[in-house]
Protein backbone atom coordinates (compact mmCIF):
# COMPACT_ATOMS: atom_id res chain seq x y z
CA UNK A 1 0.00 0.00 0.00
CA UNK A 2 1.27 3.47 -0.86
CA UNK A 3 0.75 6.26 1.64
CA UNK A 4 0.91 9.91 0.66
CA UNK A 5 1.64 12.36 3.43
CA UNK A 6 -0.52 15.48 3.49
CA UNK A 7 -0.34 18.31 5.96
CA UNK A 8 -3.65 19.27 7.49
CA UNK A 9 -3.37 22.80 6.09
CA UNK A 10 -3.03 21.30 2.58
CA UNK A 11 -6.36 19.50 2.73
CA UNK A 12 -8.80 21.33 0.52
CA UNK A 13 -12.30 22.03 1.69
CA UNK A 14 -13.51 19.81 -1.18
CA UNK A 15 -11.63 16.81 0.21
CA UNK A 16 -12.91 17.47 3.72
CA UNK A 17 -16.44 17.82 2.38
CA UNK A 18 -16.00 14.57 0.44
CA UNK A 19 -15.03 12.76 3.64
CA UNK A 20 -18.03 14.18 5.49
CA UNK A 21 -20.34 13.25 2.60
CA UNK A 22 -19.01 9.69 2.73
CA UNK A 23 -19.37 9.35 6.51
CA UNK A 24 -22.63 11.30 6.85
CA UNK A 25 -24.74 10.77 3.71
CA UNK A 26 -27.89 11.62 5.72
CA UNK A 27 -26.78 14.27 8.24
CA UNK A 28 -30.25 14.80 9.71
CA UNK A 29 -30.42 11.17 10.87
CA UNK A 30 -26.74 10.43 11.54
CA UNK A 31 -25.02 10.69 14.91
CA UNK A 32 -21.45 10.30 16.13
CA UNK A 33 -21.17 8.34 19.38
CA UNK A 34 -17.96 7.59 21.26
CA UNK A 35 -17.86 4.04 22.58
CA UNK A 36 -16.95 3.32 26.18
CA UNK A 37 -13.30 3.05 27.19
CA UNK A 38 -10.92 1.38 26.72
CA UNK A 39 -11.71 1.29 22.97
CA UNK A 40 -13.11 4.81 22.71
CA UNK A 41 -13.96 4.28 19.03
CA UNK A 42 -16.27 6.71 17.28
CA UNK A 43 -19.42 5.05 15.97
CA UNK A 44 -21.22 6.64 13.02
CA UNK A 45 -24.86 5.69 13.57
CA UNK A 46 -27.70 6.23 11.10
CA UNK A 47 -31.19 6.15 12.59
CA UNK A 48 -32.92 6.09 9.19
CA UNK A 49 -31.53 2.72 8.07
CA UNK A 50 -33.53 -0.45 8.66
CA UNK A 51 -31.82 -2.93 10.99
CA UNK A 52 -30.93 -6.37 9.64
CA UNK A 53 -29.35 -9.55 10.93
CA UNK A 54 -25.55 -9.44 11.08
CA UNK A 55 -25.31 -5.63 11.16
CA UNK A 56 -23.82 -3.75 14.09
CA UNK A 57 -26.35 -1.53 15.81
CA UNK A 58 -26.82 0.65 18.85
CA UNK A 59 -29.55 -0.75 21.06
CA UNK A 60 -31.62 1.19 23.57
CA UNK A 61 -31.69 -0.80 26.82
CA UNK A 62 -32.82 -0.10 30.38
CA UNK A 63 -29.19 0.67 31.24
CA UNK A 64 -28.69 3.01 28.27
CA UNK A 65 -27.25 2.57 24.80
CA UNK A 66 -25.06 -0.41 23.91
CA UNK A 67 -23.36 -1.72 20.78
CA UNK A 68 -24.35 -5.17 19.48
CA UNK A 69 -24.26 -7.30 16.38
CA UNK A 70 -27.85 -8.15 15.50
CA UNK A 71 -28.70 -11.84 15.68
CA UNK A 72 -31.58 -13.71 14.07
CA UNK A 73 -34.04 -12.99 16.88
CA UNK A 74 -33.37 -9.29 17.43
CA UNK A 75 -36.18 -6.97 18.49
CA UNK A 76 -36.43 -4.13 15.92
CA UNK A 77 -38.04 -1.91 18.57
CA UNK A 78 -34.82 -2.00 20.63
CA UNK A 79 -32.63 -0.74 17.75
CA UNK A 80 -31.75 2.93 18.25
CA UNK A 81 -29.70 3.12 15.05
CA UNK A 82 -27.54 1.15 12.62
CA UNK A 83 -23.75 1.54 12.71
CA UNK A 84 -22.42 2.56 9.29
CA UNK A 85 -18.78 3.27 10.20
CA UNK A 86 -16.44 2.67 13.13
CA UNK A 87 -13.56 5.12 13.42
CA UNK A 88 -10.76 3.61 15.48
CA UNK A 89 -7.91 5.38 17.23
CA UNK A 90 -4.54 4.19 15.98
CA UNK A 91 -2.78 1.92 18.42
Amino acid sequence: MTVRMTRSNEISSNRAKGLLDMLLPRPSSTFLIRSAPPAGDILVVDRSLPPSEGRKAVLATEKGLRLATLGSGFDPASVWGVVTWIIKEPS
